[in-house]
């Protein structure tokens, strides 16, 4: 055999391997982007950033009215369990206002909710930019074949198989976007915890990054061209964190309010919630909700959003 025919041979199985190997992506279909999507039942198993990225474009707009958006103190609240409505939690662990509205500007593109719950805290408009390379168009064709889509794969038999719980637990999130990580955050007696961070003086930053508001009130503009109704919640903080920072909070609570005159306001570091910020059995650390407190909290925020639209 000659060395052209056997590099013609090498190229035709190269592509042959290719063809293959997209084709069985394609109809696997990891995020809902190339076979119909309505009515399946997807979960994450890697990168949260880059799932919930490409699960936007149509998974989550095709199933769901309503979308929880935030940073990770709302990333473990269970629209699941809210037999009512189908809500999509957008959220992820550590993103800036600047990574959610990529997101939720992909799930805007196909169709957009009906109504979004916002995490309101200092966390999700004190910087702005990417923090990863997770959130890119080019992820798009990265599920066709890719080290990332390969590397999901990989991670989600050690979850079906349960073989590292401790790094990746099984059923850590679901298909509605929940995101258990509580086992995985809760390194210390709450307590011990709140503690610890009272006595940084910059437990909780409260300054609005400039960039970072622009990109948020052109977040609520698009849901007002597109008449989604916005339902901010500011986060319950453990009532002695809260206390520290009284000062500061209430300034970003009137500077984010001037922002959000449409929108629907429920807070939860009011007198009438101390009874729920003094309960630390709703928290895993200074901030991140229990089981038991996430559960409250979206209902409340809900039953709240009704009482607000019938005044």
């Amino acid at each position: 055999m000659t060395a052209r025919k056997f590099l013609l041979r090498c190229t035709l199985v190269v592509i042959l391997l290719t063809v293959v190997l997209v084709a069985i992506n394609a109809y696997v279909d990891l995020y809902g982007l190339f076979r119909p999507v309505k009515g399946r039942s997807i979960s994450i198993y890697s990168d949260e950033r880059t799932s919930k990225y490409l699960l936007a474009h149509r998974y989550v707009p095709e199933n769901f009215e309503g979308y929880i958006l935030g940073p990770s103190l709302s990333a473990n609240l269970n629209p699941k369990l809210i037999t009512e409505h189908k809500i999509y939690n957008l959220s992820m662990m550590g993103a800036n206002i600047t990574e959610q509205k990529a997101v939720v500007d992909q799930a805007l593109q196909h169709k957009a909710p009906q109504f979004v719950l916002v995490c309101l805290h200092p966390y999700l408009t004190h910087d702005h930019g990417m923090k990863t390379g997770m959130i890119n168009p080019k992820e798009y064709y990265g599920a066709l074949g890719s080290m990332s889509l390969y590397k999901t794969y990989a991670i989600r038999f050690i979850r079906d198989h349960n073989l590292m719980p401790g790094k990746y637990p099984p059923n850590q999130f679901n298909d509605y976007g929940y995101n258990f990580y509580d086992k995985i955050l809760q390194v210390m007696p709450v307590e011990e915890k709140i503690q610890e961070q009272l006595k940084r003086p910059d437990a909780i930053k409260t300054e609005i990054d400039s960039v970072a508001m622009t990109e948020f009130v052109a977040l609520l503009q698009a849901f007002r061209e597109k008449n989604v109704k916005v339902i901010g919640y500011f986060h319950p903080l453990p009532f002695p964190l809260f206390d520290k920072f009284r000062g500061p909070l209430g300034e970003y609570k009137q500077k984010m309010l001037a922002v959000m005159p449409n929108a629907r306001i429920v807070d939860f570091n009011t007198p009438e919630y101390e009874f729920f910020t003094k309960d630390l059995s709703n928290y895993i650390d200074h901030g991140h909700l229990s089981e038991k407190g996430q559960q409250y909290l979206l209902r409340e925020i809900l039953t709240q959003a009704d009482m607000l639209r019938q005044r």
